[in-house]
C-alpha cells in the first residue's frame, strides 16, 4: 500500500482533454513541474493507487493535462473525473516568493501551541492577498492565516502544520 505521508495533494482531475485519453487536471499556480516526476496517484475509491505519466504538459498556470500509460480514449478515464491527484512531496518546489505551495497543505492537520487541535485543513483561500486555510475539526470550521511567521514547525511525516498563533485567532 502507498504511504500517504510522502505525498502532497496537487488537485484534482477536471474533465477529458480530446479524445486520446488526455485529462485536465487543476493545480495550484505555484507548482512547478520539474523533470524526473514519473507517475501521479490518484484517490480511487479511498485507496491511493499510482499511474505512470505518458505525457504531462501545462495548458495554463493552474491546469496542466495528462496522460497516464494505457489509457488512451474517452472512455478509458471516465473513472477518474473528480478524484483527488498526489504527487511524492520531494517533487513540491516552493514559489518564487520563498512561500510554499499553500494547497499542498491540503489534508494537513493543523495545532496551536496553545489552543491544540484545530482540525484538518480542507480548503485554501486565496482570493486576496493574505491566504488562508479552511479548517474543520468535525465539529465547526476555522479560518487560519497561512502566514509563515506563525508557524513554527512542519512535521511532513505527520502532515502537521504547528502553529504559534497570536492570543485570540484561534477563536475566530
Amino acid at each position: 500500500m502507498i504511504d500517504m505521508n510522502g505525498l502532497v495533494r496537487v488537485g484534482k482531475v477536471l474533465k477529458s482533454h480530446g479524445v486520446n485519453g488526455e485529462m485536465a487536471v487543476s493545480v495550484p499556480a505555484s507548482l512547478d513541474w520539474t523533470d524526473g516526476l514519473d507517475c501521479l496517484v490518484c484517490m480511487m475509491d479511498g485507496i491511493p493507487v499510482p499511474f505512470f505519466i505518458e505525457s504531462l504538459r501545462e495548458r495554463s498556470a493552474t491546469v496542466i493535462l495528462v496522460k497516464f500509460e494505457g489509457y488512451d480514449n474517452v472512455d478509458d478515464i471516465d473513472r477518474f473525473m473528480g478524484v483527488e491527484v498526489f504527487m511524492p512531496a520531494r517533487f513540491v518546489a516552493e514559489q518564487d516568493s520563498g512561500e510554499p505551495a499553500w494547497e499542498s497543505f491540503i489534508g494537513w492537520k493543523i495545532e496551536d501551541s496553545t489552543a491544540g487541535s484545530m482540525g484538518v485543513i480542507k480548503a485554501v483561500d486565496d482570493s486576496t492577498p493574505n491566504i488562508l486555510f479552511l479548517a474543520d475539526d468535525g465539529t465547526r470550521e476555522r479560518i487560519i492565516p497561512a502566514n509563515p511567521a506563525w508557524i513554527r514547525e512542519v512535521d511532513r511525516k505527520g502532515r502537521i502544520l504547528e502553529y504559534n498563533l497570536p492570543e485570540g485567532l484561534a477563536e475566530l
